[in-house]
């Protein structure tokens, strides 16, 4: 096999030394013949460092002195993957003995990025029956780039649902991309996010590949619906918009900042699960944050029963007293409090609509003159 279907698997650890031999263990395990593993460890206080130490001769191994947070970390190691393709794991999180081999399978010249769901687990490994994100069918480039200029944000996975070109990291290093003022307040999945549908083509899965780990010190899984996790996702989320802004300005490309957050249905949303949890000075009375909530559903490309069940999703949130709106938002963000039937219900429900939509899509080409 070629060597540009080889994989540099780079695994991003701080302080999670409970979980990174399961993840070390993941990548070492991928039926993928060409396939490397890295391992960053971002100055971790725990023991980690002796753990990857472990690991010395079926891994390499780049151990920081300085603490620098994600961004810094992973763009300190990716520069020594031997590999074109680079695949960034958490530490917490876990590949499918697939996964390299898949994405090498589908990878070809124009590909800068796969992305591909996660499996839920908890901290000891169970399987929580939840599957994110959840691909609408028939995602292309094309729609990833409208997506983020409409709304600043595209249908994506977080960081270790994703394989990049190590040739599209080498560009944007060379053009600045990774020039951020305070590289802590960002992560990397967002930046590459950003970045990728402009430079290449992306492809998008519908089966997971890797686990997500939900635990009690992942200060980005929704555990619990607290509004210091809303208030900082609507920071987060705002300061990638900030970044799209610039990136574009720089490219020449039109984009409405303003336009793109009061288009986004998940800023909205975090906007009153942060407002009506309390908490937090709200930024703008609930009965905007459902007006451009209502607004941004309307104007989605989604299916209609789809935006429908938001705009009611909204509704009951801002007019129900508190301890029904809470039930309602853990509904939505915490999987694990979740009924059973709940997630095959739903996976069946976005199955028969993709069925319907590319059925719908195949008579209007089928319709059109010769």
């Amino acid at each position: 096999m070629s060597e540009c279907r080889g994989i540099s698997i780079i695994v991003v650890n701080y302080n999670n030394a409970q979980f990174l031999a399961a993840a070390i263990d993941s990548a070492l395990a991928q039926d993928h013949p060409l396939c490397g593993v890295i391992v960053v460890d971002d100055c971790s206080t725990d023991h980690s460092q002796a753990i990857i130490s472990g690991y010395s001769g079926r891994i390499r191994y780049l151990l920081r002195d300085t603490n620098g947070g994600q961004v810094v970390a992973q763009d300190s190691a990716w520069p020594l993957a031997r590999y074109p393709i680079l695949i960034f794991l958490d530490s917490d999180d876990l590949l499918l003995p697939n996964a390299a081999a898949t994405v090498a399978g589908l990878w070809t010249a124009e590909t800068v990025k796969v992305q591909f769901p996660l499996a839920t687990i908890d901290k000891t490994g169970r399987q929580l029956g939840h599957v994110a994100p959840k691909y609408p069918a028939n995602l292309d480039t094309a729609a990833l780039r409208a997506a983020l200029l409409r709304t600043g944000g595209s249908p994506n996975s977080p960081g270790s649902g994703n394989a990049y070109s190590r040739a599209l990291l080498e560009r944007l290093r060379n053009d600045g991309a990774f020039d951020l003022e305070n590289p802590r307040d960002y992560h990397m999945d967002a930046v590459l996010e950003c970045n990728s549908p402009f430079y290449g083509e992306v492809i998008t899965l519908h089966e997971p590949l890797a686990c997500y780990r939900i635990h009690d010190s992942n200060i980005y899984a929704m555990n619990a619906v607290e509004n210091a996790r809303f208030a900082m996702k609507c920071h987060t989320f705002e300061l990638k918009v900030d970044y799209l802004a610039r990136r574009c300005l720089q490219w020449g490309i039109a984009f409405d900042a303003t336009a793109a957050r009061n288009g986004s249905i998940w800023l909205q949303e975090c906007r009153l699960a942060a407002a009506k949890m309390g908490g937090r000075a709200a930024e703008q009375p609930i009965a905007v944050t459902l007006y451009r909530a209502i607004k941004a559903c309307i104007g989605a490309q989604l299916p209609a029963a789809n935006r429908i069940l938001r705009i009611m999703w909204f509704m009951s949130i801002a007019g129900a007293p508190r301890p029904v709106a809470r039930w309602l938002i853990e509904f939505r963000f915490v999987p694990r409090l979740r009924p059973a039937w709940f997630e095959p219900l739903l996976m069946k429900a976005l199955s028969a609509t993709g069925r319907a939509r590319s059925q719908a899509r195949r008579r209007r080409i089928g319709s059109r003159p010769a």
